[in-house]
């Protein structure tokens, strides 16, 4: 009787978890405090891209850096003219808020693996090392080289992998685990968006800070204002009752003197999906917005808590728009600033589909701006759609691996996340979501389930082993 793929890989899975849990109790997060020359988005990348290449180094495979931003580990013969990319990435966003266990000491309950970066994606790419770590134990033949390629600022600004592929050149094709299953061949373009505006807020109600999120593409979970008021124990006694009406959020206030600071926490998710999430910026302005202040403050809470507030897909501000083949345009809230007498400020995480334009989106978003003192920038560069045909044999080998090991052939679909795959002509994104887990990724409670470990393991196995040998991937 054959022995299937998934019966190979799971006497790995403890080994795995083993050697997961070092990565995801290094913090490897963006870190300004301790950027350097030598370590470019924070010590705690560098150390974890050492510890990747130290499991390297300990099972025989080959590796590499580049300029401290991505480390390579391969398989197969090294002079071979073409290259199966694996395209991932270590670093993760802030653990952020609603933990109930620490983020980095990584815990397997009730058969869920959790800690930050479980969903996106060092899981991933711990079963991407191990699928690789297979071949090199059972001594598959390839005539492609394998690489694995591991970047450290996809939460960020992608600025490592166009320095990779510099100095070590693009792979002939690649897919990337930092989607979902089945084959992702289109990728909806993204452009993050700054818009910029004075914050002097005069009158009875003055508000004098207003704070929340701190990544573009995370939909924030918490907000916090700091407002004075004529009435400040009726302010907190309305704010109490507004929470009320709604069951997913909740809150705090603080009196002091002549100020009331307000918190509230809403549902934090990644910024691709905002339908998903409750976003406590939105919520929080929403609130504020019924209050008479002064100055820039109204058209800034009026903007943030009634324009943008629930309307994940942009209606209110004229973006709604559909594609066939790549879907909606979304729109996420990502960071909101406002600090009395200084600069004002909303960061958009726009994902749109194939059809409109950036152009057209600025044009658009201009015309519904509340005031001519608030201005648009863009945040950084974007990227266009990506998408890539069917019949290509990255696609089809990797649509009839899933299809074989899970039972269930489904067509290749769209994503509004983006993953490193799309720098590539020939990238897709592939796995590590299946289609009946929730989505946890830029969450609280991060999780994963442990059988799903080596089961991306055997799906990548496999494929690795028909995309090395390209005589027998079906073309």
């Amino acid at each position: 009787m054959m022995v299937t793929w998934a019966e190979r890989t799971k006497p790995y899975e403890a080994a795995l978890i083993k050697d997961l849990n070092q990565i995801v109790r290094i913090p490897s997060v963006l870190d300004p405090k301790t950027m350097t020359e030598q370590t470019p988005y924070g010590s705690d990348m560098v150390r974890a891209l050492a510890k990747m290449e130290e499991l390297a180094r300990r099972d025989g495979l080959r590796y590499g850096r580049v300029n401290n931003q991505v480390t390579w580990i391969e398989y197969g013969p090294a002079d071979a003219p073409e290259t199966v990319g694996i395209l991932t990435h270590i670093d993760v966003v802030p653990a952020g808020e609603g933990w109930i266990r620490d983020p980095f000491k990584p815990e397997v309950l009730n058969g869920l693996y959790f800690g930050r970066g479980a969903h996106d994606m060092k899981a991933d790419l711990m079963s991407s090392y191990y699928a690789l770590k297979y071949l090199q134990d059972n001594h598959f033949p390839v005539t492609r080289k394998i690489r694995l390629i591991i970047g450290t600022d996809e939460e960020n600004g992608w600025r490592d992998m166009p320095q990779y592929f510099a100095e070590e050149g693009q792979p002939t094709m690649a897919f990337s685990p930092d989607g979902a299953f089945p084959v992702v061949n289109a990728e909806k373009g993204f452009q993050t968006i700054r818009v910029r505006f004075p914050s002097d807020s005069t009158g009875a109600f003055e508000l004098q800070r207003f704070i929340s999120g701190d990544r573009a593409n995370v939909l924030p979970g918490e907000a916090r204002a700091r407002v004075r008021v004529p009435d400040q124990t009726t302010l907190a006694d309305a704010f109490e009752n507004y929470l009320q009406q709604y069951p997913f959020l909740h809150g705090t206030t603080r009196i002091r003197k002549q100020t009331v600071t307000l918190v509230l926490y809403g549902v934090q998710v990644h910024g691709a999906y905002p339908q998903d999430g409750e976003n406590a910026a939105t919520y929080l302005a929403n609130f504020l917005s019924q209050y008479p202040f002064g100055g820039d403050a109204a058209p800034f809470l009026h903007f943030v808590g009634q324009t943008l507030h629930d309307d994940p897909y942009a209606t209110q501000v004229g973006l709604r728009y559909t594609d066939e083949l790549t879907g909606d345009l979304t729109l996420n809230i990502g960071i909101v600033r406002y600090s009395n007498h200084g600069q004002g400020s909303i960061v958009l995480n726009i994902r749109y589909p194939t059809g409109i334009t950036v152009p057209e989106i600025f044009a658009t978003l201009t015309t519904h701006l509340p005031t001519d003192k608030m201005t648009l920038e863009p945040e950084s560069v974007g990227m266009a759609p990506h998408y890539v045909p069917e019949d290509d044999e990255l696609v089809s080998t990797l649509s009839l691996v899933y299809a074989g090991q899970t039972g269930f052939y489904r067509r290749p679909r769209t994503s509004n996340g983006g993953s490193y795959a799309r720098l590539l002509k020939r990238g897709v994104a592939f796995g590590g979501q299946f289609p009946d887990v929730p989505v946890s990724s830029h969450q609280a409670n991060e999780s994963t389930p442990v059988t799903n470990l080596t089961r991306s393991m055997a799906i990548f196995a496999e494929a690795l082993t028909l995309l090395g040998n390209p005589k027998s991937a079906k073309k």
